[in-house]
């Protein structure tokens, strides 16, 4: 097939197309264009599909607003330095992995119950079961405590806007609970509560060791007495036994 035919075919092609589109009748015996119109025409032709716009990733400021719902709610979300990010989707379907580090600070002061002895099952005179819902809880960290916190959000552009994931590395773990969590009747260790409480507590307690003591000391001089009568008892009975046989032998020797 020679050039000149494929030249020739390809200008009756877009002529035709050309005619379509502006409402002019197709001819058999149209001329066809000259070949400086046919590359003109095929030069204006795109060869390839347009790039896709690329969809930017989530700002700082969109990723401090995520991690203020995303991170547990005791911590503010200060600010958030974007360090580094990366596109492993396409630039159709894209994925961002940012890395980030976070400056949060406590929203409220944390706390952690307090070793009691008193609440022990083994604690005797009584006192855990009278103080039973009492807790004492010791402060572990204040409110306006700072954290620099790192880890990595990845964002998914699907519906015409991206779904942000967290994955945290540093996030603090066993700092305590705030007080609103605790259940029962609780004081803060140090507070004028905690320590008038404590007095009151140690008070009764010294009365049941106290009490306890006494209890004792009496159940054992019960016990003492009880041993004793069984003592004079036990010797009466056995006096008895041998005035009885003292008799029995005289009887028999006046036989």
């Amino acid at each position: 097939m020679s050039k000149k035919f494929v030249s020739c075919l390809l200008a009756t092609t877009l002529m035709g197309l050309s005619q379509v589109s502006t409402g002019q009748q197709i001819t058999p015996h149209s001329s066809p264009p000259s070949p400086e119109v046919v590359k003109k025409r095929l030069d204006s032709m795109p060869t390839r599909l347009p790039r896709p716009t690329p969809v930017a990733p989530p700002s700082n400021e969109r990723i401090a607003d995520l991690l203020a719902f995303k991170a547990p709610w005791v911590w503010r979300i200060d600010s958030v330095e974007i360090e580094r990010s990366q596109n492993v989707g396409t630039a159709s379907a894209p994925v961002h992995k940012q890395r980030f580090e976070a400056r949060v600070s406590l929203k409220e002061n944390l706390y952690k119950l307090v070793d009691d002895p008193y609440q022990s099952t083994e604690s005797p005179y009584e006192t855990a079961q009278r103080y039973g819902n009492t807790r004492i809880v010791e402060t572990t960290a204040e409110a306006g405590h700072t954290h620099r916190l790192h880890g990595v959000a990845t964002s998914v552009y699907l519906n015409g806007q991206y779904n942000t994931f967290f994955a945290f590395e540093n996030l603090p773990a066993d700092m305590g609970r705030p007080l609103n969590q605790f259940e029962g009747n609780i004081l803060v260790q140090g507070s004028p509560e905690e320590r008038r409480f404590t007095a009151e507590r140690e008070r009764q307690r010294k009365a049941d060791y106290k009490a306890h003591k006494k209890a004792k000391a009496m159940k054992h001089k019960e016990l003492e007495a009880e041993t004793r009568r069984h003592a004079v008892e036990e010797a009466q009975r056995r006096a008895a036994d041998a005035e009885a046989a003292r008799e029995a032998a005289a009887r028999e020797a006046a036989k």
